[in-house]
């Protein structure tokens, strides 16, 4: 159902619900901005920036704008408020009460993790930089899409023409299919939520990290997967010990930015969201913005896949003192996969 439609349907309490809660929004939005006026940057021990702590994107921007903005890089005030109004109802509406008199599926329907992400958060707000609401959380190329070469062929595409079957084994799976990793090379690349894409219960997780810093690394632990990155600081690139899930990461602080590099990636890690080769290479930059507030940005070059890099900045807020990160793993022994490729199995059997 289109999501005007949903909210034509509401009842009218709820839609006033949701206007009170984006004039709340509004209103701590600025009560913070004053509050920070005379925030300083914070410093470890060791005198870098304290990116320490639990970060979240609570925002539904999608990583790629919608095509029909075209190279329109900010909404405004009004317009940006009324998707606030959208998202608020759809929330309303997927957390209301199921129909028990409802049809059954269509045949040959898919049927998504709707159940799953009604126990997750779903992302409202619109991603603000620089007093811009963004339309999308890539800013370069102008249009806010990938510039993905039209002949572009990552390793899962050479291997199906090759002749090999999509469940001829786990090795052509998706490595999000594998549980390896969270359907992006690197945790916050893709945010799955926002108009165009996604879960439209929520996808809280994807966007959850947490940083801890000492002298020589930085760690960051992404709740999704609970994937854990070891950045080594002022070193180079170990490239003796071949690709890497995640790849290689090597990192210095520039002010009050931590800037992170890492190559040597897997290709195998090419995902339906963002494709990649073994020549993929990510430029990340996390910065003190605000008191509790980071920006993040990253930009991914692979001229086997991409026409040019493109970069994407996503704002991070401090989660509050009484949230925490759980694990959130896939479930042991990953029986799904077992279960599909068995079935690839006994249709061939039964060919």
């Amino acid at each position: 159902m289109a999501a005007w439609s949903v909210i034509t349907n509401l009842n009218l309490s709820a839609v006033q619900v949701a206007r009170s809660l984006i004039a709340c929004t509004l209103f701590l939005a600025q009560s913070l901005a004053a509050a920070d006026a005379n925030w300083e940057v914070l410093k470890t021990e060791h005198g870098y920036p304290d990116l320490q702590g639990n970060w979240t994107n609570p925002y539904q921007t999608p990583l790629r704008r919608p095509a029909g903005l075209g190279t329109k890089r900010a909404y405004t005030e009004q317009e940006a408020a009324v998707l606030v109004e959208r998202a608020l109802a759809l929330d309303v509406a997927r957390t209301a009460p199921l129909d028990p008199n409802r049809a059954a599926p269509a045949s040959g329907g898919l049927i998504n993790q709707q159940a799953d992400g009604n126990f997750e958060i779903m992302p409202t707000e619109i991603a603000r930089v620089n007093g811009e609401f963004r339309t999308s959380l890539i800013i370069d190329p102008d249009d806010g899409q990938m510039p993905l070469l039209p002949n572009a062929t990552d390793i899962f595409d050479r291997w199906r023409a090759q002749g090999f079957g999509n469940f001829d084994g786990p090795e052509i799976r998706t490595p999000l299919d594998r549980c390896l990793n969270p359907g992006a090379q690197l945790p916050l690349l893709i945010i799955f939520g926002g108009p165009g894409g996604g879960n439209p219960a929520g996808d809280n997780p994807v966007r959850n990290i947490q940083i801890v810093q000492n002298r020589d690394y930085v760690v960051i632990l992404s709740e999704y997967f609970s994937l854990v990155r070891i950045i080594r600081l002022n070193s180079e690139h170990l490239s003796r010990q071949g690709n890497k899930w995640m790849g290689d990461s090597i990192g210095h602080y520039a002010g009050n930015s931590l800037i992170i590099h890492t190559d040597n990636f897997r290709p195998e890690q090419s995902t339906t969201f963002i494709k990649s080769s073994n020549q993929l290479e990510i430029t990340e930059t996390i910065t003190v913005t605000a008191k509790d507030e980071l920006l993040y940005s990253y930009t991914l070059s692979d001229p086997q896949i991409y026409r040019q890099p493109f970069t994407a900045e996503i704002p991070l807020r401090r989660m509050p003192p009484e949230h925490r990160l759980y694990e959130y793993a896939c479930h042991e022994g990953n029986y799904s996969m077992t279960s599909m490729l068995r079935a690839a199995r006994m249709e061939e059997i039964n060919r």
